[in-house]
């Protein structure tokens, strides 16, 4: 199994459904790094402490989030379940960008950006981040967020404690949202 497949494997436990392989979670999304590798490896996933030093060190975006003492382990960001991630606000840049397929332009320039399934809406601190998100679903357009305008305006907004080029909020209404 390539590190590729096992991120995304880890991604769907650990982000929204840790209950597929019997895996519990804590309120704040930490799951014991024993108990993960142990129930993967009964769904035949070849995870050892090797392999998952190597997942986290692998690729340009760091999805997950090691404990000081190693013994845990949780996604830093992207979940749909329930979890409390314990961030604080913090002063975004100027402007911060979104991705999206075209389909949804319309929608999105009407009414915001919600959460949808997820607890946070992200945002990327540049527009070739913001495209490369947009690609996965089709032709990408990208979207200008006025982010310090949104926070003077009294919306928490959070850097992602994993990947600091990733920012997190729970909504951006449609008066922070242009059409880059």
């Amino acid at each position: 199994m390539d590190l590729t497949s096992i991120s995304k494997f880890l991604s769907y436990v650990l982000r929204h459904h840790p209950e597929s392989i019997g895996l519990v979670v804590d309120e704040n999304g930490w799951a014991e790094v024993e108990e993960l590798i142990s129930k993967a490896q009964r769904e035949g996933k070849s995870i050892d402490h090797t392999i998952l030093e190597q997942v986290l060190n692998h690729g340009s975006k760091q999805r997950f989030i090691l404990s000081e003492d190693t013994n845990y382990i949780r996604a830093g960001y992207g979940h749909s379940i329930d979890v409390e991630l314990q961030m604080k606000p913090k002063t975004p840049p100027k402007q911060l960008y979104h991705g999206t397929a075209k389909r949804n332009v319309d929608a999105i320039l009407a009414e915001g950006l919600r959460a949808g399934n997820r607890n946070f809406v992200h945002l990327s601190a540049t527009r070739d981040e913001a495209r490369n998100v947009g690609s996965r679903h089709g032709a990408p357009v990208i979207l200008t967020i006025a982010a310090i305008r949104m926070a003077e305006a009294g919306y928490e907004v959070y850097q992602s404690e994993s990947e600091s080029s990733i920012w997190l909020t729970k909504q951006v209404p449609a008066s922070f949202v242009e059409l880059s």
